[in-house]
């Protein structure tokens, strides 16, 4: 049986760069719930925002934005490069940069 690919997530944050090496396709709040990834959480359902993180690297290798994740960062008028931790699924290496955490 093949060992599940691993993609390498970093995220900088105010106490410095996080990197951890994680199971393909594993959301971004899966690892936050489990500890590895310093990402917070409240609604978990793409309403309140607490978890947005700038793609510094690797845009492409995020699932692909969901329709509540759309509408919120529209109304929120997000950049493109902005992503809601709670709706992503990591599929390669990425880099994020987390100016709230």
């Amino acid at each position: 049986m093949d060992k599940p690919k691993k993609v390498k997530v970093s995220v900088d944050h105010r106490n410095g760069n996080h990197v951890s090496e994680e199971r393909y396709g594993l959301s971004l709040m899966a690892m936050a719930m489990k500890g590895s990834m310093p990402i917070e959480f409240d609604c978990k359902k793409a309403d309140c925002g607490i978890c947005i993180l700038r793609v510094k690297d690797g845009h492409q290798n995020l699932s692909e934005k969901t329709h509540d994740e759309k509408d919120f960062l529209m109304a929120m008028k997000a950049d493109e490069n902005e992503r809601l931790a709670c709706q992503c699924r990591v599929f390669g290496d990425v880099h994020f940069i987390n100016e709230f955490g």
